[in-house]
């Protein structure tokens, strides 16, 4: 495989993810949408992004995830 098809693939794989994380934080559609497009563009730098997103929410809401060590 050529490397800009890896880089492909893998921005692929993580705009799939971003956008199920999208749906589990349950934001709206259009933010959904806008995360996935993120995970085509941008691919790891939008999952680091959504998964600080998801920290502070869990940490907001005072589930065990949020909790700092």
């Amino acid at each position: 495989m050529q490397s800009w098809e890896v880089f492909g693939l893998c921005n692929i794989y993580c705009a799939m993810i971003c956008a199920k994380w999208a749906l589990d934080l349950g934001v709206s559609r259009v933010r959904q949408v806008i995360f996935l497009i993120g995970g085509l563009l941008f691919g790891p730098a939008m999952m680091l992004c959504l998964y600080v997103y998801l920290l502070r929410k869990a940490k907001k809401d005072g589930q065990p995830g949020g909790q700092t060590v």
